[in-house]
């Protein structure tokens, strides 16, 4: 027939649109795949442990390092500790230096002053002999003179006596003073050297030590020695511990034996006695009559 058409060529309209839809499909399917492909990538980096690191401690701080770097760290510390501990040291050396010099010149000038003193109270001896009265009558001007000199002894006295006493208060002041520079001095050191160290558990340790014996006198001539704070510390902290465990833990009161009533054995009475029966009575009777017999 004329009018009718080849089918070739001919395609359906479904199979068009799949046609069409088949990229636009495939790329939304790669499309949802490429962040899966990010997320699991995502996943694997955060799934990563985390670096290792070292707590070290420096002038009250912690800080995280390297493991590699803590030998170095702690060399380095352990440096800078002895090195300000060096610088302690000297200072301290130093002080020590210029404190003995102190004292030598203090001790040199108290040396001096007793000898003066000593002098002029040799010198004044010899106007004690004097008969002052018979010299005057003899002659009178050179008594006079050695009055005059007398008088001018007893003046230096008077002088030698009142640096002497000075010398001495000034020695008094120093003694004062180096106390009180040691007892700062160690009072840094407990501080450095006890944990926590506060004025309330300085009060608790002197506490301690008087509950335990000690006299304020003997406390305080301690000087606050580190050393014997320490262990004075630890001896408290020690008996507060063992207060702690024994209010926490008290002790199980034992059952007090309760006393058992024992009834008392009779025993049998032998002969005759009221207590018993006539006809008991009687029977004992014939057998004591027949044993006389």
């Amino acid at each position: 027939m004329a009018d009718e058409q080849p089918d070739e060529g001919f395609v359906d309209d479904s199979e068009e649109e799949e046609s069409t839809q088949a990229p636009e499909a495939k790329e939304a399917e790669e499309a949802e795949q490429e962040p899966t492909e990010e997320g699991e990538e995502d996943s694997e980096e955060q799934t990563e442990p985390p670096p290792e690191v070292e707590t070290v401690e420096f002038e009250g701080q912690e800080y995280n390092i390297p493991p590699e770097l803590k030998d170095a760290f702690l060399k380095n510390k352990d440096y800078t500790t002895k090195t300000q501990e060096m610088a302690e040291q000297r200072k301290d050396l130093e002080a020590d230096r210029q404190r003995f010099q102190e004292a030598i010149q203090l001790q040199t000038a108290h040396t001096e002053a007793y000898t003066q003193l000593g002098i002029l109270d040799q010198q004044l001896s010899q106007y004690n002999e004097i008969d002052w009265n018979t010299w005057a009558s003899q002659d009178p001007n050179a008594a006079q003179q050695a009055q005059i000199q007398m008088g001018a002894l007893r003046e230096q006295r008077t002088q030698a006596q009142g640096k002497l006493q000075s010398l001495h208060a000034e020695t008094q002041q120093q003694m004062h003073n180096e106390t009180a520079k040691v007892v700062e001095q160690n009072r840094a050191k407990i501080e450095r050297s006890v944990p926590n160290w506060s004025s309330d558990t300085e009060k608790a340790v002197f506490d301690f030590g008087i509950k335990s014996g000690l006299t304020e006198s003997q406390l305080a001539g301690t000087n606050y020695d580190p050393i014997l704070i320490g262990i004075l510390n630890k001896a408290r902290l020690f008996d507060e511990l063992q207060q702690k465990q024994t209010g926490s833990k008290p002790r199980k009161s034992e059952p007090v034996p309760q006393a058992t009533r024992v009834k008392p054995k009779r025993t049998a009475q032998k002969g005759l006695h009221d207590g018993l029966s006539v006809d008991e009575w009687m029977k004992r009777r014939e057998a004591q009559l027949a044993k006389r017999g």
